[in-house]
């Protein structure tokens, strides 16, 4: 699996698909004579740009596609795909008339105060958790030739779990305590049967992250290649390879403190706040307008039982922490294992192509895409194009991709009559 130390919505996998990109070559790996550099598309992807010729490497890729994720969601009002949001502060509302105040946390509607999110598309509170132990530690790592061509192309991982939801259970490099960056992603499929959980990956995902480390050796190692021609022994050698893995359960957490209550001095001499713990219920999850409640968790019923101000008067502002986003349909129908929709998928990648400056390192066909979501429309040259002034003025760019991303954005916003910036 192609990594990078940023972790990002869309996966570098999965960006790689889009861009028609070799998947073994863009591991930085190439297995004679299946994925052989000798053909038209020879070139190796790098962990570092230092490492070649000063071209894009995973590293610059993953910065791009994270600051595309971010534009994005400041555009729509909402994240592409689920994140956790972490310690959000919202001042609490107030009335709109400086002499008058609403009592006891309720509006004039005698309803509980609502509080507007940073980002809509609220699924719920709570806060990330990777449950430890690991499920599995060290899960062995199976390589097998499915489809009988003599080259192991399938890596299985299994593990034995009482859960449930497929959902909530990852594969990540071993020793690495579950942190995001290093999830092996996306599988190839997920399911729970007979107790156990079963994932199948493509071997080159499997890849030992420490090769992706070397320092370039002109004598030695010219290309940088991680040679995988070992899957093609019976029974596979694999050098290079990790053997074992980590597999955890990251779920989001409802009984963890989700809003908390926060109150300025009130009393002279003292800068001591008053905090006071809680939660919230979401009153509209499409626009990110939620209720906070002062409240304490009960584990013998797992319920959150709603108590009083500790505080005099309304709280001055609330600390937040939820899990908000869009899921794909197709994932919540259990036909994909990625969250992310094609749709977003492919605007994250125009938009941070269109922002990236080295070279691709890449076959012909894939760098004459990126030279095309790369162009700048409003350069005058041999070749004009026409450009509304919406598409001039639009916060992403005047180059291809950005207008293509901005185009998607506009379009989503348009369907929902308002539900974001325009």
């Amino acid at each position: 699996m192609a990594r990078a130390s940023t972790s990002t919505l869309l996966s570098l996998d999965r960006f790689a698909q889009i861009m028609g990109i070799n998947p073994m070559h863009f591991a930085g790996a190439n297995a004679d004579p299946f994925f052989s550099l000798n053909n038209r598309c020879s070139d190796l992807w790098v962990q570092h740009s230092w490492q070649y010729a000063d071209s894009v490497s995973r590293e610059d890729l993953a910065y791009s596609i994270v600051d595309a994720e971010q534009r994005i969601a400041n555009e729509l009002g909402w994240w592409p795909a689920p994140v956790w949001i972490s310690q959000e502060l919202q001042q609490y509302s107030r009335h709109y008339r400086r002499d008058a105040h609403y009592r006891y946390g309720r509006n004039v509607r005698s309803q509980r105060i609502s509080v507007n999110t940073e980002f809509a598309k609220i699924i719920s509170p709570g806060r990330k958790t990777i449950e430890s132990p690991a499920i599995s530690a060290d899960a062995a790592v199976v390589y097998t030739d499915e489809d009988g061509d003599g080259f192991a192309e399938t890596a299985t991982v299994t593990a034995v779990t009482s859960l449930t939801n497929a959902n909530e259970i990852f594969v990540f490099f071993a020793g690495e305590g579950g942190a995001p960056e290093w999830e092996i992603r996306p599988p190839r499929t997920k399911v729970i049967s007979a107790g156990s959980v079963i994932f199948t990956f493509w071997s080159w995902q499997m890849i030992d992250p420490e090769r992706w480390e070397r320092f370039p050796n002109i004598v030695t190692d010219e290309n940088l290649a991680i040679d995988l021609s070992g899957l093609i022994d019976v029974p596979p050698t694999t050098t290079n390879l990790v053997t074992t893995v980590d597999v955890y359960r990251v779920y989001n957490d409802v009984s963890k403190v989700a809003a908390e209550l926060t109150w300025e001095p009130q009393s002279a001499g003292t800068t001591q706040l008053t905090v006071q713990d809680g939660t919230f219920n979401i009153r509209d999850a499409e626009r990110g307008l939620i209720v906070p409640i002062p409240a304490t968790y009960d584990d013998d019923e797992l319920v959150w039982n709603q108590t009083c101000f500790t505080g005099c008067g309304n709280p001055d502002w609330v600390k937040l922490w939820y899990y908000a986003g869009l899921y794909d349909n197709r994932y919540l129908a259990g036909q994909t294992t990625d969250p992310l929709s094609q749709q977003w998928a492919l605007a994250i990648a125009q938009l941070a192509v269109s922002k990236l400056e080295r070279p691709f390192c890449s076959c012909g066909n894939v760098i004459a895409l990126a030279q095309k979501w790369q162009l700048d429309l409003a350069e005058q040259g041999e070749t004009s194009h026409q450009l509304n002034a919406d598409d001039l003025n639009n916060p992403f760019g005047t180059r291809r991709g950005a207008i293509l991303a901005w185009n998607t954005v506009k379009r989503e916003c348009r369907r929902l009559r308002g539900g974001g910036a325009i």
